[in-house]
């Protein structure tokens, strides 16, 4: 099977869109990101460790060459110490490599005991050579046990 340079160069574009920006490792702190409202799908089953209430991000709809950071907030059910995440892009229907992590990446502080809860679920910038169509990003995060805290997906188009 052969794959063509536009296919490469189209993953190549893609997994910069996975990466964090730089500005992910100083985001201990969401309260500047601007509270703009989005939609999203819940895709967490009934055992999730996280009633979420809203979506939010700096900016929507996205825009290429621009910071995008989007963060959930919400209420925690039950404590966790430690956990982890995986981030997956989707593109016309493709699949891209997931990106794992521990969920002290997504700007908050383990342990999490019950209560209120803000987490930056994506954070990058969105490469000025993005290809047109549909993108849909998928974060799911568990706790220690492997039990669900999360799983939120919200989509755009260029």
């Amino acid at each position: 099977m052969r794959i063509s340079a536009s296919v490469i160069d189209s993953f190549l574009i893609f997994l910069s869109l996975l990466l964090p920006s730089s500005a992910s490792k100083t985001v201990g702190d969401v309260s500047y990101v601007a509270n703009v409202p989005l939609q999203w799908v819940n895709c967490s089953t009934w055992t999730d460790q996280l009633a979420i209430e809203k979506v939010e991000a700096n900016l929507w709809p996205p825009k290429r060459n621009q910071l995008l950071t989007v963060y959930v907030s919400g209420v925690a059910k039950e404590s966790f110490l430690y956990g982890n995440y995986d981030k997956t892009i989707v593109y016309r229907g493709y699949s891209l490599p997931s990106i794992f992590g521990s969920l002290d990446d997504l700007g908050i502080k383990l342990a999490v005991y019950p209560g209120p809860l803000q987490m930056i679920i994506f954070n990058s910038t969105i490469p000025e050579v993005a290809p047109d169509g549909q993108y849909d990003i998928y974060v799911k995060a568990y706790e220690q046990d492997h039990a669900e805290v999360l799983c939120v997906k919200f989509s755009w188009e260029f």
